[in-house]
């Protein structure tokens, strides 16, 4: 499979495969925790050296950190915060031309971001599907696991 990286194609992709998504998603629930971990880590190390975040900031543009309001004063202006608690697509102000002006020193959420290196992949995978439709990596490591996995939709009531 070609790693598909273009975020409109994304977009458009994850709302044709929602039921494909919600069945798979059901799939992995019956699954092994530890293979489906040592799949998914294994995958996102792959993916994640191929797809550059600095080139991207999709996730910056479009969701929102979840942080204390100490950690979303780096975010957003402190009259905001209460604001941007409940908003999802409310750019961050530290990108410019979809680089993060404090990529160094950014807030540990964003350092994790996509958090597809953490175990219980398969207890995650709604946190997982939310950020499919935003995060090229998360995508492509999502299709690869159903092809991994042996995965198909003509095998499901999904078609």
């Amino acid at each position: 499979m070609e790693l598909e990286r273009n975020l409109e194609n994304i977009a458009q992709m994850a709302k044709v495969k929602e039921k494909e998504n919600s069945s798979f998603q059901s799939y992995l629930k019956n699954q092994d925790t530890d293979k489906i971990d040592a799949i998914a880590h294994r995958l996102n190390d792959e993916i994640t050296a191929l797809i550059d975040c600095t080139e991207c900031g999709n996730c910056c543009q479009n969701l929102r950190p979840i942080a204390t309001n100490e950690e979303l004063r780096v975010f957003v202006e402190p009259q905001n915060i209460e604001k941007f608690k409940y908003l999802e697509g409310f750019q961050c102000k530290n990108l410019k031309d979809k680089k993060c002006t404090i990529y160094t020193t950014r807030p540990e959420v964003c350092r994790l971001y996509p958090f597809l290196d953490r175990d219980k992949f398969i207890t995650r995978t709604y946190g997982v599907l939310q950020n499919y439709e935003h995060c090229p990596i998360v995508f492509n490591v999502f299709e690869l696991l159903k092809i991994e996995l042996g995965w198909c939709v003509e095998n499901t009531s999904v078609k």
